[in-house]
């Protein structure tokens, strides 16, 4: 009977070895430890416990943790999001979930998801979490990297998303923004309302947002996390990739925010069904030396399940570490903009301007395709009235051209459907006069850093 129970005991420790429950797996080998009398025994079980604590400490290939910020309307999408990673996840990754849902004692709930089972990592805890806190963030993303260490670090925020641009009020769910197209049998985005306009006229559901503690991750909130983890958490280092399943999301301005904190960054320009990424496609191909091939088959994988339903679906996989050379670009694209407004007759720059815009904007009309724009004013500059301006449209055409060239050189991997073939993988912020600038956006790096809000001022004047 003492060495079923010793077994008994030993099959505990391993399974809060596997969860990573620190303090029951003390407890536990101290009540191993003062039950040990045969020698044999002795020795056997604490080799055991050895091998035990050295795969506890052995660094797997990658840590993928995935934030599901699910307090909310895309609460109901969480769990089918969950099942999808449990069913091919590889056993050299370590797949690390939160999940927040809705409900006033619902409590925070983090697991270890390995193939077909989700082992609950904080059994002993009752605390509901905060989703827009940069804390809770922060937290998550430390136990994680303590408690799973890996040769790479994957970040995915799950979630509704803005992009750049932090709304006063909380955002509608995402699927109203679609509807059903009798003519092709597709789902497609409604534009008959801009979807910030939609989300500030209404007080429904939002960014990050968690209902219960109405609140959510602002992008300075969001800065601010990931600068303490990769500075103080991950020593210095950057995330390999981090990817936002969330509406909105790849553009320049967030890409900029997040060059200093991960390789390569994954999220859509368009908004995104309420389904998500289809994690299960994704898992399947994992090469921790390729991370441009993994980041390559994550925009494939949504290709593949969207393709035949949404016409309007955007992923796109950036590369970060080459991205200093387009915001140089879009700086000297920029100034090259302002002087010819200054120098225009007629209105005709403001009018190649917003012609330009036209038909390569998103649900968020006022983000646009920075690729497609360019593409028009390198084109059809010459067209404007500029007062002894010649040099002034070569350096349009210049600067214009360079940022194409910049946005082919980040762009890893970009798919789209038929509607938003225009889509080249970044967006960009550019409004008209009878909306302005958004509050939020004078905020942000890359407004204090680049001249392509003094570009936006002089256009909207």
């Amino acid at each position: 009977m003492q060495k079923i129970s010793l077994l008994l005991n030993v099959l505990s420790v391993f399974n809060l070895c596997v969860t990573a429950d620190n303090n029951a797996y003390k407890n536990k080998i101290e009540i191993l430890n003062k039950n040990l009398d045969s020698k044999n025994v002795t020795s056997i079980l604490q080799n055991i416990l050895k091998k035990l604590e050295e795969r506890k400490r052995e660094a797997k290939e990658a840590t993928i943790m995935v934030y599901i910020a699910a307090d909310n309307d895309l609460h109901y999408f969480a769990w089918k999001n969950i099942r999808e990673l449990a069913q091919v996840a590889p056993e050299n990754i370590n797949i690390i979930v939160q999940l927040n849902e809705p409900g006033r004692h619902k409590k925070t709930q983090r697991y270890l998801i390995s193939t077909g089972k989700a082992y609950e990592l904080n059994k002993n805890s009752n605390e509901k979490y905060d989703s827009g806190s940069a804390e809770t963030l922060i937290e998550f993303c430390k136990f994680s990297i303590t408690n799973f260490p890996a040769k790479d670090y994957m970040l995915i925020l799950w979630n509704h998303g803005t992009g750049i641009l932090d709304p006063l009020r909380r955002t509608k769910n995402v699927d109203e923004y679609f509807q059903f197209n009798p003519s092709n049998l597709m789902v497609e985005v409604d534009r008959s309302i801009g979807f910030l306009d939609l989300i500030e006229k209404q007080e429904t559901k939002g960014i990050c947002f968690d209902d219960h503690f109405n609140t959510y991750l602002t992008n300075q909130k969001l800065e601010k996390a990931l600068n303490e983890i990769t500075q103080n958490i991950l020593g210095g280092n950057k995330f390999s990739i981090i990817g936002m399943d969330a509406c909105l999301m790849s553009m320049v301005e967030i890409a900029d925010l997040c060059k200093k904190y991960c390789h390569i960054l994954v999220a859509s320009q368009e908004v995104e069904l309420g389904a998500g990424w289809r994690y299960d496609k994704i898992l399947q191909f994992y090469n921790s030396r390729n991370l441009n091939g993994f980041a390559k088959h994550i925009v494939q994988a949504y290709k593949e399940a969207y393709e035949s339903i949404n016409s309007d679906y955007t992923l796109s996989a950036i590369n970060l570490d080459e991205f200093q050379e387009l915001e140089e670009n879009i700086n000297q694209l920029s100034l090259s903009l302002i002087a010819a407004i200054n120098q225009q007759s007629g209105n005709s720059v403001r009018n190649l301007i917003k012609k330009s815009k036209e038909r390569i904007g998103f649900d968020e009309p006022n983000y646009i395709d920075l690729y497609s724009f360019c593409d028009a004013m390198a084109k059809n500059i010459d067209k404007c009235q500029i007062q002894d301006g010649q040099n002034t449209k070569n350096n349009v055409i210049k600067y214009a051209n360079s940022c194409m060239n910049s946005i082919e050189k980040v762009v890893i991997a970009n798919s789209t459907g038929r509607n938003v073939s225009f889509a080249k993988g970044l967006s960009i912020y550019l409004p008209e006069k009878n909306k302005g600038i958004h509050h939020s956006y004078n905020k942000i790096n890359f407004a204090a850093n680049n001249n392509w809000i003094n570009f936006v001022s002089a256009y909207i004047i």
